[in-house]
């Protein structure tokens, strides 16, 4: 089949309604009171720069879709192999722990730093339930490559409802191109083990950046990838499922 035939069939109007459900939910719920950010205050007298509730929203927005599309589910939590995604996860919650933050509530800055890359574990979770979730089941037919700049657009341009300004990034273009060339990594990350945690995780590590934890993390990451679908000795298949 070339692309083109894979191209053609792509439910792409079921693409573009989810894209419209997703956005819509999240101009909605980021009106609401941020829950989670009282939660945080009360239990740590810390106050998180950012709204969670638009991660809720494309939590939501994805299980609607899986629900009302009938979209077939290949992409979940832990993916075809649930010891490796949750490896893959730990790798990162481990080497920020030994790192450790720094803090001003009292708590062990190694402590802390697990619990706030936790959080922000859970938070990419919620995000990749549509980005690398419901739209990489949606877009199954084509190439991941192709997946990523899809997927990427609609990410970064998403963004435009919950930031107030790209001048960080060198401005939108730029944003836009840096989700693209991310969404093609954790697209094809996604594409050899199904599992949102793998892609999650890749997500955190951009969001928390420290060089050296970030090289670890790539090293350790690569080989597990390229391990993920090792075949088995002894009867020569595969031992990991592929999209």
């Amino acid at each position: 089949m070339t692309i083109i035939d894979k191209i053609k069939n792509v439910k792409w109007i079921v693409v573009g309604l989810f894209y419209v459900l997703a956005c819509g939910l999240t101009y909605l719920l980021i009106q609401f009171p941020n829950l989670i950010q009282k939660i945080w205050t009360r239990l740590f007298n810390f106050d998180p720069n950012f709204n969670w509730n638009h991660g809720i929203a494309l939590l939501f927005a994805s299980f609607l879709a899986y629900r009302i599309f009938k979209i077939e589910r290949k992409t979940t939590l832990l993916g075809n192999k649930p010891l490796y995604s949750l490896i893959f996860a730990s790798i990162f919650l481990i080497a920020y722990s030994i790192l450790g933050f720094n803090n001003d509530f009292g708590i062990n800055p190694h402590l802390w730093a697990f619990i706030f890359c936790l959080a922000t574990l859970f938070y990419d979770f919620l995000e990749e339930s549509a980005w690398r979730g419901f739209l990489q089941d949606c877009l199954k037919p084509i190439p991941f490559w192709l997946k990523g700049i899809i997927t990427g657009m609609f990410w970064g341009f998403w963004h435009l409802l919950i930031f107030n300004n790209f001048d960080q990034f060198g401005g939108i273009h730029i944003f836009v191109l840096l989700s693209i060339v991310v969404s093609i990594i954790m697209a094809y990350a996604t594409k050899k083990t199904n599992s949102i945690l793998v892609a999650s995780s890749i997500h955190a590590l951009m969001i928390l950046r420290n060089i050296n934890v970030t090289i670890i993390c790539i090293a350790i990451w690569v080989i597990l990838i390229i391990i993920w679908n090792r075949k088995n000795k002894k009867n020569g298949t595969k031992t990991a499922y592929s999209t």
